[in-house]
C-alpha cells in the first residue's frame, strides 16, 4: 500500500465515526484495551499480506454480541482513519468497499513477508506424538490467515489446492491432540514463531497452534 488509497476527509469523517462507535474497546489513540490494537507493530502482524476486505468483515462483527452496524460506507471511513494513524498516505480518491479486496496492507518489509508472531496457515504431513512432540512435515511455505479456526468454504478450496513443500514446523501446545491425524495431509493455523537463530535451510519455524484439520488420510512428499 505504497499509493495513498483513502482522502483526508475520509478519514477525517472515520475519526468521528470511530469515537463514537469504537474507541470505547480500542482507546483514543487505537492501542487497544478491551479490544485489539489497530495501531504499530499489533496491527501490521495481525495484516500484513492481507487485504482490507478481511479489515472490513472483522469490523463488521464488532463488538461481538454487539447492536446492529453501522452502514458498509462508515466502515471504510473507519478503516481509512485507522490506516492515517498508521502512517499510510493519503491520495486523491476515496477508498470505496469495491476497492477493499484489491488493497494489501504492507509493511515495511513489503506484503509478502509474514511478520513474526502473525497468525499463519500450513499444510502438511503430521508426524509425531504428544509424547515426542509434534511436527508438520513436507510443508507448504506459512501463508496469512485471517481466522484462528479450520479454513471452510472459499478458502478451504484454496487450502485443498495447496502444493506440499519442504519446509518443517514444530508444533506447539496442540490441542485436542491429534493422534488421529498422523500421516494424513493436514492444515494446521498457528502463530509463527520464527527461528531467528537456526542454521537448518530452510528454517524450521514454530507454531503456537489454533487449530488442525485433515485434508487427506495420506501425505506424500512433494516430488513423488
Amino acid at each position: 500500500m505504497k499509493d495513498g488509497v483513502y482522502t483526508a476527509t475520509q478519514a477525517s469523517r472515520g475519526r468521528d465515526q470511530y469515537e463514537t462507535s469504537c474507541q470505547r474497546c480500542h482507546g483514543a489513540d487505537l492501542t487497544g484495551g478491551a479490544g485489539r490494537s489497530l495501531t504499530g507493530d499489533v496491527f501490521l502482524r495481525d495484516w500484513t499480506g492481507l487485504t482490507l476486505d478481511g479489515l472490513f468483515e472483522r469490523m463488521q462483527s464488532m463488538p461481538p454480541g454487539g447492536s446492529a452496524g453501522l452502514e458498509a460506507e462508515a466502515y471504510v471511513d473507519i478503516i481509512s482513519y485507522v490506516l492515517e494513524r498508521n502512517g499510510f498516505p493519503e491520495g486523491g480518491e476515496e477508498l470505496s468497499t469495491a476497492r477493499l479486496s484489491g488493497v494489501y496492507v504492507e509493511g515495511d518489509e513489503g506484503r509478502d513477508v509474514v511478520p513474526n508472531f502473525a497468525l499463519v496457515r500450513v499444510v502438511g504431513c503430521l508426524a509425531g506424538s504428544a509424547a515426542d512432540g509434534w511436527t508438520l512435515n513436507s510443508a507448504s511455505p506459512e501463508a496469512r490467515s485471517s481466522e484462528p479456526t479450520p479454513s471452510i468454504d472459499a478458502e478451504l478450496a484454496e487450502v485443498e489446492a495447496t502444493t506440499l513443500g519442504d519446509r518443517s514446523f514444530n508444533l506447539m501446545y496442540v490441542f485436542p491432540s491429534p493422534d488421529a491425524y498422523v500421516g494424513h495431509r493436514v492444515e494446521t493455523k498457528g502463530l509463527l514463531i520464527r527461528d531467528e537463530e537456526g542454521t537448518a535451510v530452510p528454517p524450521v519455524h514454530s507454531l503456537n497452534v489454533t487449530s488442525v484439520q485433515s485434508l487427506s488420510e495420506t501425505c506424500e512428499p512433494a516430488g513423488r
